[in-house]
């Protein structure tokens, strides 16, 4: 899977991520952490659509 969107580097920083880039497993978990602590451009980076193709599947907190 290639990527689909920008991913911003400093959002993740504290993450070993390089190695899961392009799996399905790391997009679902890059968008929780956007929709979580993300600001508006990294969402528009991701864009609407794959957020709400992708919602139901995210671990996401209830609060």
């Amino acid at each position: 899977m290639e990527r689909d969107f920008e991913i911003n580097e400093a959002l993740i920083w504290d993450y070993d991520f390089k190695d899961k880039v392009g799996t399905e497993e790391f997009k679902k978990w890059y968008i929780s952490c956007v929709l979580t602590r993300g600001t508006t451009e990294d969402i528009r980076k991701i864009g609407f659509k794959t957020i709400r193709e992708n919602l139901l599947s995210l671990n996401l907190p209830k609060d």
